[in-house]
Protein backbone atom coordinates (compact mmCIF):
# COMPACT_ATOMS: atom_id res chain seq x y z
CA UNK A 1 0.00 0.00 0.00
CA UNK A 2 1.27 3.49 -0.95
CA UNK A 3 2.71 5.52 2.25
CA UNK A 4 1.14 8.97 3.68
CA UNK A 5 1.41 11.87 1.41
CA UNK A 6 2.85 15.01 2.78
CA UNK A 7 2.07 18.46 1.08
CA UNK A 8 -0.72 20.02 -0.55
CA UNK A 9 1.92 41.16 -14.50
CA UNK A 10 3.88 41.80 -16.42
CA UNK A 11 5.99 38.99 -18.14
CA UNK A 12 9.54 39.50 -19.45
CA UNK A 13 11.45 36.85 -21.64
CA UNK A 14 14.41 35.42 -20.04
CA UNK A 15 16.72 37.54 -20.88
CA UNK A 16 14.75 40.68 -18.82
CA UNK A 17 14.10 42.49 -22.06
CA UNK A 18 10.37 42.70 -23.10
CA UNK A 19 9.18 42.52 -26.71
CA UNK A 20 8.19 46.22 -27.95
CA UNK A 21 5.20 46.95 -28.69
CA UNK A 22 3.22 43.64 -27.45
CA UNK A 23 1.68 45.48 -24.08
CA UNK A 24 -2.21 44.34 -24.19
CA UNK A 25 -0.88 40.84 -25.63
CA UNK A 26 0.71 40.57 -22.51
CA UNK A 27 -2.18 41.81 -20.24
CA UNK A 28 -4.74 39.35 -21.68
CA UNK A 29 -2.05 36.41 -21.33
CA UNK A 30 -1.27 37.74 -17.58
CA UNK A 31 -5.14 37.74 -16.97
CA UNK A 32 -5.24 33.76 -18.44
CA UNK A 33 -2.47 32.55 -16.25
CA UNK A 34 -4.58 34.12 -13.52
CA UNK A 35 -7.75 32.30 -14.61
CA UNK A 36 -5.54 28.84 -15.31
CA UNK A 37 -4.09 29.56 -11.54
CA UNK A 38 -7.41 29.42 -9.90
CA UNK A 39 -8.89 27.26 -12.22
CA UNK A 40 -10.50 25.16 -9.60
CA UNK A 41 -12.52 27.39 -7.67
CA UNK A 42 -12.58 30.26 -10.34
CA UNK A 43 -11.64 33.55 -9.48
CA UNK A 44 -13.70 37.16 -9.64
CA UNK A 45 -13.20 40.58 -11.23
CA UNK A 46 -12.07 41.82 -8.22
CA UNK A 47 -9.62 39.23 -7.28
CA UNK A 48 -7.99 39.42 -10.77
CA UNK A 49 -7.78 43.59 -10.27
CA UNK A 50 -5.79 42.77 -7.07
CA UNK A 51 -3.36 40.16 -8.89
CA UNK A 52 -2.55 41.38 -11.93
CA UNK A 53 -2.39 45.35 -10.89
CA UNK A 54 -4.54 46.19 -13.82
CA UNK A 55 -7.39 48.70 -13.30
CA UNK A 56 -10.91 47.80 -13.19
CA UNK A 57 -12.38 48.63 -16.48
CA UNK A 58 -8.96 47.05 -18.55
CA UNK A 59 -9.44 43.92 -16.71
CA UNK A 60 -13.06 43.71 -17.49
CA UNK A 61 -12.46 44.39 -20.98
CA UNK A 62 -9.78 41.61 -21.53
CA UNK A 63 -11.85 39.03 -19.10
CA UNK A 64 -14.90 39.92 -21.54
CA UNK A 65 -12.73 39.99 -24.56
CA UNK A 66 -11.32 36.36 -23.31
CA UNK A 67 -14.80 34.98 -23.01
CA UNK A 68 -16.02 35.96 -26.07
CA UNK A 69 -13.21 33.97 -27.80
CA UNK A 70 -14.18 31.34 -25.54
CA UNK A 71 -10.73 30.99 -23.64
CA UNK A 72 -12.85 31.51 -20.83
CA UNK A 73 -15.94 31.08 -19.08
CA UNK A 74 -18.06 33.16 -17.05
CA UNK A 75 -20.03 30.99 -14.38
CA UNK A 76 -22.88 32.17 -12.48
CA UNK A 77 -21.33 32.60 -9.79
CA UNK A 78 -19.60 35.70 -11.38
CA UNK A 79 -16.52 33.76 -11.34
CA UNK A 80 -14.62 33.14 -14.42
CA UNK A 81 -13.09 29.48 -15.41
CA UNK A 82 -10.59 28.26 -18.00
CA UNK A 83 -12.88 27.82 -21.19
CA UNK A 84 -13.24 25.29 -23.82
CA UNK A 85 -10.53 27.00 -26.19
CA UNK A 86 -7.92 26.72 -23.60
CA UNK A 87 -8.46 23.32 -23.21
CA UNK A 88 -8.35 22.39 -26.58
CA UNK A 89 -5.13 23.93 -26.89
CA UNK A 90 -3.51 22.38 -24.22
CA UNK A 91 -5.11 19.31 -25.64
CA UNK A 92 -3.15 19.62 -28.64
CA UNK A 93 0.41 19.55 -26.76
CA UNK A 94 2.58 16.35 -27.80
CA UNK A 95 2.58 13.73 -24.99
CA UNK A 96 5.01 13.66 -23.70
CA UNK A 97 7.00 16.65 -24.62
CA UNK A 98 10.62 16.45 -26.50
CA UNK A 99 11.86 18.42 -22.96
CA UNK A 100 9.78 15.52 -21.06
CA UNK A 101 11.20 12.45 -22.56
CA UNK A 102 14.93 14.22 -22.76
CA UNK A 103 14.29 14.60 -18.59
CA UNK A 104 12.18 11.17 -17.36
CA UNK A 105 14.90 9.15 -17.21
CA UNK A 106 17.02 11.50 -15.01
CA UNK A 107 14.16 11.83 -12.85
CA UNK A 108 12.98 8.50 -12.05
CA UNK A 109 17.22 7.16 -11.61
CA UNK A 110 17.09 10.16 -9.11
CA UNK A 111 14.03 9.13 -7.25
CA UNK A 112 15.21 5.51 -7.31
CA UNK A 113 18.19 6.02 -5.97
CA UNK A 114 16.91 7.92 -3.25
CA UNK A 115 13.80 6.67 -2.95
CA UNK A 116 12.73 10.38 -2.58
CA UNK A 117 10.03 12.65 -4.87
CA UNK A 118 11.97 14.20 -7.58
CA UNK A 119 10.90 17.47 -9.53
CA UNK A 120 11.17 19.20 -12.99
CA UNK A 121 10.55 22.92 -12.34
CA UNK A 122 10.74 25.16 -15.42
CA UNK A 123 10.66 29.04 -15.38
CA UNK A 124 7.55 30.41 -17.32
CA UNK A 125 7.95 34.56 -16.69
CA UNK A 126 7.62 35.57 -13.03
CA UNK A 127 6.92 31.92 -12.04
CA UNK A 128 8.20 28.40 -11.95
CA UNK A 129 6.10 25.90 -13.65
CA UNK A 130 5.94 21.90 -12.54
CA UNK A 131 6.56 19.41 -15.75
CA UNK A 132 6.56 16.43 -13.65
CA UNK A 133 7.30 14.81 -10.39
CA UNK A 134 8.31 10.83 -9.71
CA UNK A 135 7.71 9.69 -6.93
CA UNK A 136 10.27 7.44 -4.62
CA UNK A 137 10.00 4.56 -2.70
CA UNK A 138 10.40 6.19 0.76
CA UNK A 139 7.22 4.85 3.03
CA UNK A 140 6.27 8.98 3.34
CA UNK A 141 6.53 10.64 -0.12
CA UNK A 142 6.40 14.17 0.25
CA UNK A 143 4.47 16.03 -2.47
CA UNK A 144 5.20 19.58 -2.18
CA UNK A 145 4.23 20.57 -5.53
CA UNK A 146 1.72 19.04 -7.85
CA UNK A 147 2.38 18.81 -11.45
CA UNK A 148 1.13 21.69 -13.22
CA UNK A 149 1.46 24.18 -10.61
CA UNK A 150 2.56 27.32 -10.52
CA UNK A 151 4.50 29.01 -7.77
CA UNK A 152 6.36 32.27 -7.33
CA UNK A 153 10.14 32.69 -8.26
CA UNK A 154 11.94 32.16 -4.81
CA UNK A 155 9.37 29.94 -3.32
CA UNK A 156 9.97 26.07 -3.37
CA UNK A 157 12.67 24.80 -4.11
CA UNK A 158 12.97 24.64 -7.86
CA UNK A 159 11.58 28.27 -7.76
CA UNK A 160 14.54 29.36 -5.48
CA UNK A 161 17.05 27.33 -7.10
CA UNK A 162 16.83 29.31 -10.54
CA UNK A 163 17.55 32.44 -8.48
CA UNK A 164 21.34 30.97 -9.36
CA UNK A 165 20.37 32.03 -12.64
CA UNK A 166 19.80 35.36 -11.93
CA UNK A 167 20.59 38.91 -11.81
CA UNK A 168 19.61 40.59 -9.06
CA UNK A 169 18.00 43.81 -10.86
CA UNK A 170 15.93 41.43 -12.63
CA UNK A 171 14.72 39.17 -9.35
CA UNK A 172 13.63 43.12 -7.78
CA UNK A 173 11.46 43.68 -11.40
CA UNK A 174 9.37 40.88 -10.30
CA UNK A 175 9.00 41.23 -6.88
CA UNK A 176 7.78 45.07 -7.55
CA UNK A 177 5.45 43.32 -10.30
CA UNK A 178 4.00 40.64 -7.40
CA UNK A 179 4.65 42.30 -4.56
CA UNK A 180 1.22 42.10 -2.85
CA UNK A 181 2.21 38.06 -3.83
CA UNK A 182 5.23 38.05 -1.84
CA UNK A 183 4.10 40.14 0.98
CA UNK A 184 0.86 38.04 1.66
CA UNK A 185 3.93 34.93 1.70
CA UNK A 186 5.84 37.24 4.10
CA UNK A 187 8.81 37.67 2.39
CA UNK A 188 9.90 41.12 1.93
CA UNK A 189 12.65 41.96 -0.64
CA UNK A 190 15.38 41.97 1.48
CA UNK A 191 15.13 38.25 2.09
CA UNK A 192 13.99 37.54 -1.45
CA UNK A 193 17.66 38.92 -2.79
CA UNK A 194 19.33 37.43 0.45
CA UNK A 195 18.01 33.75 -0.66
CA UNK A 196 19.68 34.64 -4.39
CA UNK A 197 23.15 35.59 -2.96
CA UNK A 198 23.03 32.45 -0.73
CA UNK A 199 21.62 30.22 -4.18
CA UNK A 200 24.50 31.72 -5.98
CA UNK A 201 27.20 31.04 -3.32
CA UNK A 202 25.99 27.34 -2.98
CA UNK A 203 25.37 26.70 -6.05
CA UNK A 204 21.85 24.91 -5.31
CA UNK A 205 18.61 25.70 -2.88
CA UNK A 206 18.06 24.03 -0.02
CA UNK A 207 14.35 25.06 1.15
CA UNK A 208 13.02 23.99 4.77
CA UNK A 209 9.12 23.81 4.80
CA UNK A 210 6.87 22.02 7.48
CA UNK A 211 3.22 20.24 6.85
CA UNK A 212 1.03 18.85 9.74
CA UNK A 213 3.91 19.72 12.10
CA UNK A 214 6.25 17.24 9.62
CA UNK A 215 9.63 18.88 8.64
CA UNK A 216 10.42 18.71 5.23
CA UNK A 217 13.39 19.64 2.93
CA UNK A 218 14.49 20.43 -0.68
CA UNK A 219 17.60 20.41 -2.66
CA UNK A 220 18.03 21.96 -6.29
CA UNK A 221 20.06 22.66 -8.72
CA UNK A 222 19.50 24.97 -11.90
CA UNK A 223 20.28 24.49 -15.86
CA UNK A 224 19.90 26.87 -18.33
CA UNK A 225 18.60 25.48 -21.69
CA UNK A 226 18.42 26.93 -24.89
CA UNK A 227 19.04 30.92 -25.39
CA UNK A 228 16.72 31.81 -22.65
CA UNK A 229 15.34 28.61 -20.69
CA UNK A 230 15.67 28.62 -17.12
CA UNK A 231 14.74 25.64 -14.46
CA UNK A 232 16.02 22.80 -11.98
CA UNK A 233 15.79 19.77 -11.01
CA UNK A 234 14.89 18.89 -7.52
CA UNK A 235 14.13 16.50 -4.30
CA UNK A 236 11.92 16.56 -1.67
CA UNK A 237 12.50 14.25 1.60
CA UNK A 238 12.20 14.13 5.42
CA UNK A 239 14.30 16.72 7.25
CA UNK A 240 15.48 13.72 9.24
CA UNK A 241 16.55 11.79 6.27
CA UNK A 242 18.74 14.29 4.79
CA UNK A 243 22.17 14.19 6.64
CA UNK A 244 25.26 16.43 5.61
CA UNK A 245 26.87 13.41 3.51
CA UNK A 246 23.50 12.36 2.14
CA UNK A 247 22.87 16.10 0.80
CA UNK A 248 26.68 16.13 -0.98
CA UNK A 249 25.95 12.94 -2.36
CA UNK A 250 22.51 13.66 -3.96
CA UNK A 251 23.54 16.96 -5.37
CA UNK A 252 26.32 15.25 -6.76
CA UNK A 253 23.85 12.53 -8.27
CA UNK A 254 21.74 15.33 -9.73
CA UNK A 255 24.52 17.73 -11.23
CA UNK A 256 26.70 14.03 -12.72
CA UNK A 257 22.91 14.16 -14.32
CA UNK A 258 23.15 17.63 -15.57
CA UNK A 259 26.52 17.24 -17.07
CA UNK A 260 25.29 14.18 -18.81
CA UNK A 261 22.77 15.88 -20.16
CA UNK A 262 25.00 18.77 -21.22
CA UNK A 263 23.05 21.23 -19.10
CA UNK A 264 26.30 22.13 -16.32
CA UNK A 265 29.61 22.22 -16.30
Amino acid sequence: MDGPLIGKSQQVRASGSPVAGTQSVRRALAVLRLVAKYRDDGIRLVQVVRESGLDRGTAYRLLSCLVEEQFIDRGDDSRYYLGPEAVLLGSLLPRPTSLLTRFLPVLRRVARISGDTTFLMMRQGDYVFCLHREEGSSQVRVLTTNIGQRRSLGTGTGGTAVFELMQDSEIQAIYERHEIEYADMGLTLEQVLRMAHEVRRLGYAEVYESFDEIGTVGIGIAFRIGHHGMGAISLATLTARLSKERREALLELMRKELRELGLRE
